[in-house]
């Protein structure tokens, strides 16, 4: 599959299914979203601790509901996401807020011009060999100091890539594991903090999991 199809896909597999997804996310009360919700609270907070005021990126943002949390947290947020339809439906909830169609490959902004970025199980739809490439962009977008924060579905016992495809429910993704995933961010500049695994709900799902991470000055 080309870079342009498995975008393509992406973008229409979302589409097809963002309302439902949408109403999905605003009503989940279970252990899992109250632990998110912790990881991007400790996110804005080191964004408020860097002192800087310039925006997040939630990178991936689908219907806007990350976003919204961010700017409650007094983080000048906007959203950017692969799909209209799930673009379209952020500003449905927040027409004040910054919502953008466009591609985490495509991205174009002057050098350490964020604050931070939320990836928040986005890049899991990303094909493994153009990881680095996003995290290349993030590297070069994302303030000295500043945090990022990653969401991925965790691969237990992944083979020497540190990746497995799977069939996710709303389009093909893969599963990382943390280490390798971490490994990837360090050969780009960024120095892990914290990490985070939720252990599933059902056992038909994969476990979820967190990296925290910031922009160091010695990076690519």
């Amino acid at each position: 599959m080309t870079e342009f199809d498995s975008l393509r896909q992406t973008r229409q597999d979302y589409d097809d299914v963002a309302q439902a997804y949408n109403d999905l996310v605003r009503h989940d009360d279970s252990s899992t979203h109250t632990l998110s919700t912790a990881m991007i609270t400790a996110f804005a907070s080191l964004v408020h601790a860097g002192g800087s005021g310039s925006e997040v990126l939630d990178a991936g943002c689908g219907p806007g509901q990350w976003t919204e949390l961010l700017v409650e947290l007094g983080v000048r947020t906007y959203g950017m996401d692969l799909s209209p339809v799930m673009v379209t439906i952020a500003s449905s909830h927040r027409p004040d807020l910054r919502y953008e169609v466009g591609s985490m490959l495509d991205l174009d902004v002057p050098d350490q011009s964020i604050a931070g970025i939320l990836a928040h199980f986005s890049l899991i739809h990303l094909p493994p060999h153009l990881l680095p490439t996003v995290l290349a962009k993030f590297a070069r977008a994302v303030e000295i100091n500043g945090p990022l924060l990653i969401g991925v579905q965790i691969a237990d016992g992944a083979g020497d890539e540190g990746w497995v495809r799977y069939d996710h429910k709303a389009s093909p993704a893969y599963r990382w594991t943390l280490d390798a995933f971490a490994a990837h961010l360090r050969e780009h500049g960024f120095a892990e903090l914290a990490r985070l695994r939720i252990e599933p709900l059902s056992p038909s799902k994969p476990p979820a999991g967190y990296l925290l991470a910031r922009r160091t000055s010695g990076g690519p």
